[in-house]
Order: C-alpha cells, then structure tokens, then sequence
C-alpha cells in the first residue's frame, strides 16, 4: 500500500483538527437532543427506553438491555427514572415471578410522539446542505461500519 494511502486509511476518523469525527457527531447530537427535550423533563436515554417499549411493550428488563445494548444495571436505573414519572410500569411475568416486564403507559406513547418528530428535527440539522446522493451513502457506510463494530465485539 503506498504510504499516502497509509497515512489517510489512518486519519479516516479524525478530523482537521484532530478530533475524533464519530464521537463528535454522536456526542452533539446527544447534547442537542437532550436540550430539545429539556422542556418534557426527559434525556436521550430514557426516551430510547420508551421508543421500545411502544414498538414492543412488555419486554423483560434484560432483553430492554440487550436491544439498548446496555448493562442491565443502567437499564434499570433508566427504568426507575421512567417509573417515578408514570412513563413506566413494571409488572410481574406470569411465566417467570424473578423476572419483570416492563410496560409503557399512555402518558409514554403521547411523548413518544415529541420524541420521533425531535429525532427528525435534529436529523434535518445535522444533514442540512448533503445533497441526498451524499447522505444516502453516508447512511449506508455508516450501517455497515457498525454492523463490522458488532461482529468484532460479538467475536471477541
């Protein structure tokens, strides 16, 4: 490989200014979407909690941490935050009394409703001026970049 190839296979992530491009996309976003939901008393995180739980409501804690792909912990910590506010509630499984489901409320899928129209609010910021051509390849790489990530950690 000629050493100009190299050197830019190396600096694919990093910006001009050094800092690391993916980080910084996902860490802005975070802070936007976060802001934008300040005023409904809610954060990134527990709003994901709540878009799974309507497309699939009744999910045991454990496979709510496997789709977040989280610890287990800190979907339950996630889940007691929502629980306190009335997002949530957690009901005993009939097939398993050591396990509990956890269900989302009325009040959940009316802000879950916020949440979908400030993800595509925050999508049209970050993609404003890509040409769609652009924005379609990069969604697709970007797809595959994270289906290689998952194959390297689930072979690990």
């Amino acid at each position: 490989m000629p050493q100009d190839a190299a050197a830019s296979k190396k600096q694919t992530s990093l910006s001009e200014d050094n800092n690391p491009v993916f980080q910084d996309i996902a860490r802005f976003r975070a802070i936007l979407f976060d802001a934008m939901l300040k005023p409904h008393d809610m954060t990134m995180s527990q709003g994901w909690v709540l878009v799974h739980l309507v497309r699939e409501n009744g999910l045991r804690q454990s496979e709510l941490a496997d789709r977040l792909e989280v610890a287990t912990v800190t979907t339950s910590k996630l889940i007691d935050r929502l629980e306190a506010r009335g997002y949530v509630e957690r009901r005993s499984d009939p097939n398993d009394r050591r396990s509990n489901r956890v269900y989302a409320t009325p009040q959940a899928k009316q802000l879950v409703k916020i949440l979908t129209k400030t993800i595509f609010e925050v999508d049209e910021i970050a993609n404003a001026g890509i040409p769609e051509k652009d924005l379609a390849t990069t969604l697709r790489v970007l797809a595959l970049m994270r289906t290689n990530l998952k194959a390297a950690l689930n072979n690990r």
